[in-house]
């Protein structure tokens, strides 16, 4: 009897971050009890994948306290790039945040980059489904004493299609 594998494929890592990523994000500097939402990464008509692996990385400004939170959200849209139709009616543009209600209430949560006490850049991962046209990511800094540090390579946001691969009968 033959047999087919479904296979993983990753696809091609879209970079949320500073100039030198495929979406402009530039989370430096983000106050404490303040966030940061991307530009609008517009994923195009037709068929798209609609599982992704993110990985987020994020360093504090000085040693911040074991416990404080990046919280990550995704603000979509399906019918176009204006306020009027995303998630919380937020402004898609590389911009600060002065509230989570909306982020919290109304986006898509993706997860949190959790800090040790010490003063290094920390990383985290996992998987989300996207189905919208129309995406950014916003970042909230939940800490309770410290910015977000002030070097934009030192913080991240990247999306990496899984497209299953079906491997023909042997």
């Amino acid at each position: 009897m033959s047999t087919q594998q479904v296979l993983l494929l990753p696809g091609t890592l879209i970079s949320f971050k500073d100039t030198s990523g495929d979406v402009v994000w530039t989370p430096a500097d983000t106050a404490l009890g303040h966030g940061r939402i991307s530009a609008v990464w517009d994923r195009g008509t037709g068929a798209k994948p609609m599982l992704y692996r993110w990985e987020a990385r994020v360093k504090w400004v000085a040693t911040p306290a074991a416990g404080d939170e990046w919280r990550l959200y995704l603000v979509r849209s399906s019918a176009s790039a204006t306020a009027a139709n995303t998630d919380g009616g937020l402004t898609f543009g590389d911009a600060d945040l002065t509230s989570e209600t909306e982020l919290s209430t109304h986006c898509k949560y993706v997860g949190r980059v959790v800090a040790a006490a010490a003063d290094a850049a920390k990383c985290t991962h996992g998987v989300v489904e996207i189905a919208d046209r129309y995406v950014a990511v916003a970042g909230w800094n939940a800490s309770a004493t410290k910015a977000i540090g002030t070097t934009d390579a030192d913080m991240e946001f990247t999306l990496t299609p899984l497209i299953d691969e079906i491997q023909a009968a042997s």
